[in-house]
């Protein structure tokens, strides 16, 4: 399963663009999610925080990893998004 790493550009507010240049499967460097388009594509995504969304999930659920903004020019060419099961902040 053949993934090429990309490394998104910083935005201001936390946000991070990729500019997708063709049809395949790519893992962001930094975040760990991977994104399957069938057509070049410019995605937008960030980290939320769970403070503003908490209160949506009920018992027995608990919140139990990253929560992710993501946004694309064009909702057909994508496919699929694969998010990390952890994700480090440390760095």
């Amino acid at each position: 399963d053949q993934k090429e790493q990309v490394t998104p550009r910083r935005l201001a507010g936390g946000q991070h663009v990729v500019q997708l240049d063709a049809e395949g499967t790519y893992q962001c460097s930094l975040t760990g999610l991977i994104f399957e388009v069938t057509e070049a594509v410019k995605i937008t995504y960030s980290l939320l925080s769970w403070s503003k969304y908490a209160n949506l999930v009920e018992k027995p659920w608990i919140v139990g990893g990253p929560l992710f903004d993501v946004r694309c020019n064009s909702s057909r060419a994508l496919t699929s998004i694969q998010f990390p099961h952890s994700l480090c902040l440390g760095g």
